[in-house]
């Protein structure tokens, strides 16, 4: 079994042991980080200016702290484009949640998606185009869309919710949360619409899948009873792993580019803090 050692750090400068407090408390959230593709920032979602708007913060050589969006409206789920020039996101700016690209300092902001339904939880493929859930014809499922053409292909299409939709980086794959078979499982299916196998199975609630860079690894959020942690899987659905269990609610992992590190979500507080986990082989 795979070894791994915790630092939790947030990234706002607090050092925090594994299951101890904060030594000092802040009034806002911190949520939903993504990693850039060169692993040099991140960015996120926080309320620390009174609404939720996207954050970039700068990782190495040094730390710098940049407001990307400033809009009366929240703007949510912001992810990197493969090439790192680009970041989607969704927001209620124009009456409900569409999906929006912007450039990666916050510049050029752009409405992809039109229609009265939600439109939300985009990720990138491979190839730069942008996978998202939508209520659109009339219940959730996923699509595709080309931020180029502005062209929109629905990929799913049954009686059940799928949600939090994840490309595989090498192209070959598409993991989503759905709750199919009486409860919310995790399942992967091919660009093609065959294959598809389920991951996950037993009680609770498993979602947020977040592939590893090298498309061999699946972190994602698992919910049981009142705890909430992280935890991983092979590609294929072997090889279970919990990288936490604490009394905190952890959430929307995400990989580093160099698959040594997750940052996800932490609830501690009662305030959600951004924490690095280190997971070394």
């Amino acid at each position: 079994m795979t070894r791994y050692t915790l630092m939790l750090m947030t990234l706002i400068g607090l050092t925090i042991s594994h299951n101890t407090a904060p030594s000092q408390t802040t009034n806002f959230d911190d949520w939903n980080a993504h990693w850039s593709p060169d692993g040099r920032k991140i960015v996120f979602v926080s309320d620390r200016d009174g609404n939720a708007e996207i954050y970039s913060l700068q990782l190495v050589p040094s730390t710098e702290l940049r407001r990307l969006t400033a809009h009366r409206a929240g703007d949510l789920s912001p992810r990197w484009s493969p090439d790192g020039t680009k970041i989607a996101f969704y927001s209620s700016r124009d009456g409900n949640y569409e999906i929006y690209m912007m450039n990666a300092d916050g510049s050029n902001v752009t409405r992809l998606t039109q229609h009265s339904a939600t439109d939300w939880e985009p990720g990138w493929t491979p190839d730069g185009k942008i996978v998202f859930e939508s209520f659109r014809d009339g219940w959730p499922d996923l699509y595709l869309l080309d931020p180029l053409s502005f062209t929109i292909e629905r990929l799913t299409q049954d009686p059940w919710r799928e949600a939090f939709p994840a490309w595989s980086p090498r192209g070959d794959r598409l993991a989503f949360s759905s709750y199919r078979e009486g409860s919310w499982d995790l399942y992967t299916v091919r660009p093609n619409g065959l294959i598809l196998q389920k991951l996950t199975a037993g009680d609770g609630i498993y979602w947020r899948p977040a592939w590893s860079y090298d498309g061999a690894l699946l972190a994602f959020e698992a919910l049981r009873g009142d705890e909430s942690d992280i935890a991983q899987l092979d590609a294929n659905g072997e090889n279970w792993r919990w990288l936490t269990r604490d009394p905190f609610r952890d959430s929307y992992p995400a990989w580093s580019p160099d698959g040594k590190r997750i940052i996800y979500t932490s609830l501690r507080q009662g305030h959600q803090r951004l924490v690095i986990l280190n997971v070394l082989p």
